[in-house]
């Protein structure tokens, strides 16, 4: 399917597991959605790739195998892959859902994190790459790009898996027409990553890069590399020996992950512990939506309780006794207030009830009532199954009730079914609680018989995954096999021409050949054939042949020397007759015709008999 027709898939079902609920967007390499996991019941990210890059093979191979390493890595700062595989034409790879911004889209709308903030952000990210890199995997393109900062969780790098297949993707057949993928951030690639290669060590020297992007100290979308001012690394405080040495343009100076976690947590102690992490409304893609109030970052790394931030003791006593004042006066305030004029009314059971009931007692007492529709199989249409508040609250007039009903079934997923047997098809269909209303032959020339080739619905063709009612009636289109096969006029032919007329067919000659003599078909012709001609056969049927070998023909024997009797005898014996005896002597000295005349079957032969 076309990279364009992506955002059609909604509500699909990918490998009768994830559901695509939610199209959160593409990019020039792959399209995006939040999927519900039928298994688990969670919530998921799939990203499906565009055809193009995934039938590129190098690509493909180095997305599986990292994949599949990067299922290995749990650790709460990096994303979680969790499953891959092909949907129709295309790749993709299942994560965890983390709903949030990138850093670059925080940094794009203004923002910034001050030192200790980006302290603590470095401790939470090298963390986790230190986990991806004793699973074996570099990370590759770490930049604010693969930074996500998320609205309820730590910090996460995220395409974990993904930089090595698009190397290797550019490297291979694409590197003339281009990946298709977005534009990386190069400035904060490692210099021996621009020279084609890459160790753990770059990604700590992206890392840093990053860091200082967070700070504010670089444009995180600036093109060039040139004019950097380690000088800028003085706000870290002790934090700047270490991320000199994560900066340093040689690798082998470099410090790697651990290093770079322990100076960073050493640098902790010049500041005191930072905020969290404010996410502008602003920067929030609609990934976020409904989330909007739970914008800070929780700090959940590990070990990150137990960093030495700086206490922090200057707060004025004076300050705290007008905050206590302040908190007092509100709250005496607050337990002031009264109601004047407000109306409740008790909640009751509604659970069990009808809708229409619920809706009689809302407009009594000047409730909104809000209904959420859910499909069960528990319990008729129309039927309150839950409600909020809870019985036994008190509820005020022109306040909501909020209630779900039953709307009917669950739907039911279409099941696949292509390429399966008639009989186990129509067991999965009707396991699923579909109703199999008709199985169509279709004749196939490659599909074995009975095997399933569609499925339809009301005429149109359905795709496994969709949704539909239960009771839904299908139609199973089975291959009825090959197309028959008209049996050819093989009469008269000669062997070759008929058994050649027999392969053009899918038809097949049956061994071994028969011959008889006929007085009227040609040697080697064909007197008759096993199956009539024009009659409608399968593919690969024999069909059997009999040829002439010319009309009978009996050969004169020499006689001669033989007496009268026993010349009779010898041509019966070869089916001819005896017929004139010419001459009054014992021994045949002649016949007529002559020996070696070929007669057909009874004819007479005259001997010839004369006295010494």
């Amino acid at each position: 399917m076309p990279l364009d027709d992506l955002n059609q898939l909604t509500g699909r079902v990918l490998e009768d597991r994830y559901r695509l609920t939610d199209y959160l967007g593409r990019s020039r390499a792959a399209t995006d959605y939040v999927a519900s996991d039928l298994e688990t019941g969670g919530q998921v990210s799939v990203k499906i790739f565009g055809a193009s890059i995934s039938e590129d093979i190098e690509f493909s191979r180095h997305l599986i195998a990292d994949a599949t390493k990067a299922t290995l890595v749990s650790h709460p700062s990096v994303e979680r892959v969790h499953n891959w595989g092909s949907f129709q034409e295309s790749a993709y790879v299942v994560t965890d859902y983390y709903p949030g911004v990138t850093l670059k889209t925080f940094l794009d709308a203004g923002q910034m994190l001050s030192p200790a903030q980006t302290l603590k952000l470095g401790i939470e990210l090298a963390s986790g790459l230190d986990d991806l890199h004793l699973q074996g995997l570099c990370h590759g393109d770490i930049s604010p790009n693969s930074v996500v900062l998320s609205l309820d969780g730590p910090p996460r790098l995220s395409s974990i898996y993904l930089a090595n297949a698009l190397a290797a993707a550019e490297a291979g057949r694409l590197e003339l027409v281009g990946t298709g993928i977005d534009d990386r951030l190069v400035e904060f690639q490692a210099p021996e990553h621009r020279n084609g290669s890459s160790n753990p060590k770059s990604d700590v020297y992206s890392l840093a890069m990053t860091l200082r992007a967070a700070a504010g100290q670089r444009s995180a979308v600036s093109d060039s590399v040139d004019g950097f001012n380690l000088t800028e690394l003085s706000d870290f405080g002790h934090g700047k020996d270490v991320l000199e040495l994560a900066l340093e343009p040689d690798p082998e100076q470099r410090c790697d992950t651990k290093s770079l976690i322990e100076g960073l947590v050493n640098a902790a102690s010049d500041f005191a512990k930072p905020a969290p992490i404010a996410l502008p409304e602003s920067s929030l893609d609609r990934a976020t939506e409904g989330n909007l109030d739970r914008r800070t970052v929780a700090p959940v790394a590990p070990g990150i309780d137990q960093i030495r931030w700086r206490p922090v003791w200057r707060l004025g006593v004076s300050a705290v006794v007008v905050l206590m004042a302040l908190s007092a006066a509100t709250a005496w305030a607050v337990s002031s207030v009264r109601p004047q004029g407000v109306v409740t009314h008790d909640v009751d059971e509604y659970i069990g009830r009808t809708i229409g009931e619920v809706r009689a007692i809302a407009d009594s007492v000047s409730w909104i009532l809000d209904e959420d529709q859910i499909r069960t199989d528990e319990l008729p249409a129309g039927i309150v199954i839950a409600q909020r508040p809870e019985a036994g609250s008190r509820l005020s007039e022109g306040a909501m009730l909020v209630v779900e009903v039953a709307s009917g079934p669950r739907l039911r997923m279409t099941p696949l079914v292509l390429g399966l047997s008639t009989e186990a098809a129509t067991a999965r269909l009707v396991a699923k609680g579909f109703e199999v209303d008709l199985v169509q032959p279709l004749y196939d020339e490659s599909i074995s018989t009975g095997e399933v080739m569609k499925l339809t619905i009301d005429g149109e063709i359905a795709l496994g995954g969709s949704l539909r009612e239960p009771g839904t009636r299908a139609v199973l289109i089975v291959s009825g096999g090959p197309v028959p096969r008209s049996v050819p006029q093989l009469t008269g032919l000669d062997l070759g021409t008929a058994e050649g007329t027999l392969d053009s067919l899918q038809l097949t000659l049956a061994r071994p050949v028969t011959y008889e003599t006929s007085e009227f078909v040609p040697q080697g012709a064909v007197i008759r054939q096993s199956l009539v001609a024009g009659l409608l056969v399968e593919r690969g049927s024999a069909v059997s042949l009999t040829l002439s070998t010319g009309p009978d023909r009996r050969e004169v024997p020499d006689m001669r020397g033989l007496n009268v009797v026993e010349a009779g005898e010898r041509l019966i014996e070869v089916g001819l007759k005896l017929g004139d005896v010419e001459g009054e002597g014992e021994l045949v000295q002649a016949t007529e015709p002559p020996a070696g005349t070929m007669l057909a079957p009874n004819s007479t032969v005259i001997l010839w008999v004369p006295s010494d």
